[in-house]
C-alpha cells in the first residue's frame, strides 16, 4: 500500500471509500453476532426454571361452596381471603356451615 502523503487526490478518495466499506462490513458482522448472542441468552433464560413453581390448582375455577344469604350473587369458593360479608357474619357469631351451599 502506498503512503498517504504520496497518493493523489483520486487515490485518497478511493481509499477512503474502501475503508468506509470495510468499517460498515465489520459493524454489520458485529451487530449480527450480538443479535445471535442475545437470542441464545433469551432462549436459555426462557428454559431456565424460575425457582418458584406455580400451584397446581392456580387458575382453575372452583364451584362456590359458600353463599351470602342477604345477596345470593355473593359467593366464595373457600380459597384465598374470606370475603368481607363472611368475615362480618362470622364476627357476628354465625358459623361457617350456615353459609354452605348444599
Amino acid at each position: 500500500m502506498k503512503m498517504i502523503k504520496s497518493m493523489t487526490f483520486d487515490e485518497l478518495i478511493k481509499t477512503k471509500a474502501e475503508v468506509e466499506a470495510a468499517i460498515q462490513l465489520h459493524i454489520a458482522s458485529e451487530h449480527r453476532q450480538l443479535l445471535e448472542a442475545i437470542g441464545r441468552l433469551a432462549s436459555v433464560k426462557a428454559k431456565e426454571p424460575s425457582g418458584r413453581r406455580e400451584h397446581a390448582l392456580k387458575g382453575t375455577k372452583l364451584a362456590p361452596r359458600y353463599r351470602n344469604p342477604k345477596d345470593r350473587r355473593e359467593t366464595w369458593a373457600g380459597r384465598g381471603h374470606k370475603p368481607r360479608w363472611l368475615v362480618a357474619a362470622l364476627k357476628g357469631g354465625k358459623k361457617l356451615e350456615a353459609f354452605a351451599i348444599r
